[in-house]
Order: C-alpha cells, then structure tokens, then sequence
C-alpha cells in the first residue's frame, strides 16, 4: 500500500465515521502506512467496507481492526471445535486398524491439534467415557491454540516474521554459546 493510498484510506475513515478526525493528519498517515504498507491496496479497501459492514460500535477502526477483516473470510473456513471433535471421533473409531488413514483425513489444522496418527491409535484404545469428556476437552483446547496460533501468524507479515525468526535463531545461537563455551 502507497502512502497516498493510505492517505485515501484515511480520509474514507474520516467520511465514514466525522467524529473521528486526525489530530496530526502527518503523523497519522505515516504510522498506517508503516503497519499497512505491506499489505495489497485492495485487501485493505475490502478489510475497511468488511469493518464499516459488520461493526456497529460507531467507532473508527484501528490499523489491527482492519488487518483481522482481511483474515475474516479464511476464519469463515475454519471448523467449530465441535466440528473439529467430531471429524476426530471418527477417526478414534477406526483407529486401532486405520488410525494412519484416519489421521491423514483429517484437515492440517486438526492434525496439528491431534499430533499424529499414534495419538488417534491410542485414543481408540481409551474407555468411551475418557474419550468423550477429558480427551475431547483436552484436543478443543488444543485446537484453540492452534487456531490462534494460525490466526497470529496470518496476521503477522512475512518481513516482520523474517526478522523475529531471525532474532530467534540469533538469541538460541547465543544461548547455546553461553552454555557451550568455545575454547
């Protein structure tokens, strides 16, 4: 995104919502764009009429309110966690023959949440009753995480993730020299 577009951006904000004016118009173009410049014109556009559309605080959008519309028709294709259980369960029920089938079947993100194909063997050999309330409670709040795990690394653009990889990289080299001294 231009600063020009972000500067259009900005002032669709202000027809759309008057009681929000810009004290320092300057200031404010060059913050959104910093956090929007890496994100495509038309995204951002349909980001702010999906916020405008859906929002009914009257209130203005923040730059993080109009990055998560730009993610909100992939949320649409996530499943429930109830749904994501019941895909489980069916798996669970031929998994002491087919859990590696059964685990494959399953979409990526409930596949992260369940581990692997041994987890669906081993649930398949648990009482129903364990089955039906602590490993389902367990693999919700799994799949929770990492829904929101997937949802912040959406949201996070991919320069920025390069550099916090690469800071993460750089601080686990640094602690292991601390603890692995050369000589």
């Amino acid at each position: 995104m231009t600063k020009d577009e972000t500067k259009k951006l900005l002032m669709m904000i202000e027809a759309a919502y008057p009681q929000s004016k810009f004290d320092n118009p300057a200031e404010t173009i060059a913050a959104w764009h910093f956090l929007l410049e890496e994100y495509p014109a038309d995204a951002v556009l349909a980001a702010f009429q999906i916020y405008v559309k859906t929002n009914n605080t009257g209130f203005a959008p923040s730059v993080s309110q109009i990055i998560g519309c730009m993610h909100k028709p992939s949320e649409v294709e996530q499943l429930s966690e109830g749904e994501a259980w019941d895909l489980v369960k069916r798996a669970i029920k031929d998994g002491n023959y087919n859990s590696q089938k059964g685990f494959d079947e399953l979409p990526p993100l409930v596949q992260r949440a369940v581990g692997s194909a041994s987890m669906i063997h081993y649930w398949a050999g648990c009482d129903s009753d364990e089955v039906n309330t602590v490993i389902m409670s367990n693999f919700q709040r799994t799949y929770r995480a990492v829904l929101s795990k997937q949802d912040f690394n959406n949201k996070v653009p991919e320069k920025i993730s390069d550099v916090v990889k690469g800071l993460a990289d750089k601080l686990s080299g640094d602690r292991y020299l601390e603890t692995h001294p050369q000589n």
